[in-house]
């Protein structure tokens, strides 16, 4: 796994590409909300020009607190990044200190000396732009929006309870960059051992 997909899919938390989902109908939509505290697994593949790769993430949200893994194929790599406000680090296979700024945009800078605007994925992996910002239909007119140049398609959900509808398959896009993000498990339970 490189560096770039690595910071890519840490900063984006972006799925197999190449899989077409069915669309999302009008029909389906989302309900609820997941709240602040929820953890996610699910497999990223991203594309940017002639390069692919795919990745496992697992992913705690606790409030403002994170902790996302990316791993490739049979848990190679194991790069982690996690933090809240004020401190995010990055853990890279092979590094022997991480990188450390106070957002992932300024540790996205550090490692590859240019950043995306990504601290709303957090928002972006529920189906939500992030509420800060300004965001508006996809211009396809499919499920999703638009926030930060960044293009969210919503492909899949799934229902959760009885109140709560979240995706299941996610495509991002931006220029020449696609993320197809597919979540095989979602989990609303607190986390025994909260990210650090």
């Amino acid at each position: 796994m490189t560096r770039l997909l690595a910071l890519v899919l840490f900063t984006l938390l972006t799925g197999c590409a190449g899989v077409q989902a069915p669309p999302v109908s009008q029909n389906d939509q989302l309900r609820g909300n997941p709240g602040q505290d929820w953890s996610l697994e699910g497999k990223a593949a991203i594309r940017s020009g002639e390069s692919s790769n795919t990745a496992y993430i697992d992913w705690q949200q606790q409030g403002e607190r994170f902790k996302i893994i990316v791993s490739g194929p049979l848990g190679q790599g194991g790069a982690r990044i996690e933090g809240g406000p004020g401190l995010v680090s990055l853990s890279l296979p092979g590094e022997e200190q991480p990188l450390t700024g106070p957002n992932p945009e300024s540790v996205m800078q550090q490692a590859l000396g240019w950043h995306l605007p990504v601290s709303q994925a957090s928002y972006w992996v529920t189906g939500r732009p992030a509420p800060d910002l300004p965001s508006q239909p996809l211009s396809s007119g499919g499920p999703g929006f638009e926030q930060q140049g960044w293009q969210v398609g919503i492909l899949r959900l799934t229902d959760i309870s009885d109140q709560l509808t979240l995706p299941s398959r996610l495509d991002f896009r931006y220029a020449d960059i696609r993320i197809r993000l597919v979540i095989g498990h979602w989990s609303l339970e607190p986390q025994k051992t909260p990210p650090e």
